[in-house]
């Protein structure tokens, strides 16, 4: 099955301990390349980008290069998703992807800086996508000003105000939250993919992806988020 292996984890001799000690992990990384390459609620292009994502959190550089380069076909809107990581994991894992990606460029035009948005606008804004202002922004609302700017413009101009599709946004944060086991942000970003149209089988794929860098334990997170995405009993409180 070492044709299996390349496809999940490109060409990483570590595996063969891992077979050694227990030859099922063959099989089991058989079925996961079978749920990764078929195209289903998300195509295996999109399911691709996620688990690239996923890497490019982790710095896994070789590993991000390797799904961009076999599963992420014509997809160019690179820049965008990783200030999309930034926004979720931060300077690295934004730097792993564009480096990954190869688009890395000291010639690139930068568009003029926005001006600074209005306390209003802000507080209007997250209203609108919590119902409440969360205590994540009350304290940066009343203690430092100019960080939560910074959080609003970071989440408002990657989740909705970008070129990228904005379900699928929302579906990659769900996958690179479930792969840190952080059920709570896997469940914030599923109900945003749900509204922009996500069905149950989006959120699980997306969840699938998880696995190869979460292990288990990312499915776990991912599930218990999916569940409770679509509960009625669940508020949108955090």
């Amino acid at each position: 099955m070492a044709s299996v292996m390349q496809d999940i984890v490109g060409s990483a001799g570590w595996l063969s301990e891992l077979q050694a000690a227990a030859p099922v992990v063959d099989r089991a990384l058989d079925s996961l390349a079978g749920a990764l390459s078929e195209d289903g609620a998300l195509s295996s292009q999109e399911k691709g980008l996620v688990v690239a994502s996923i890497a490019a959190t982790k710095t896994d550089l070789e590993g991000c290069r390797h799904w961009v380069e076999s599963r992420c076909g014509d997809f160019s809107e690179w820049r965008m998703l990783a200030a999309l990581l930034f926004l979720s994991r931060g300077s690295m894992a934004a730097k792993t992807l564009l480096v990954a990606t190869g688009t890395m460029d000291d010639n690139v035009v930068i568009p003029p800086t926005p001006d600074s948005p209005g306390a209003e606008e802000i507080q209007k804004y997250f209203l609108e996508v919590f119902g409440q202002l969360p205590a994540r922004v009350t304290l940066l609302q009343d203690h430092a000003p100019s960080a939560l700017e910074t959080y609003f413009l970071l989440r408002q101009g990657t989740l909705a105000g970008s070129s990228l599709d904005p379900m699928l946004a929302q579906l990659v944060l769900v996958g690179v939250n479930a792969a840190d086991r952080q059920e709570d942000f896997a469940f914030e970003h599923g109900l945003g993919a749900v509204k922009e149209g996500a069905s149950v089988a989006h959120l699980v794929e997306a969840g699938v992806c998880s696995m190869l860098y979460g292990g288990l334990a990312s499915w776990t997170a991912a599930a218990g988020a999916i569940t409770r995405v679509f509960s009625a009993s669940d508020e949108h409180s955090f």
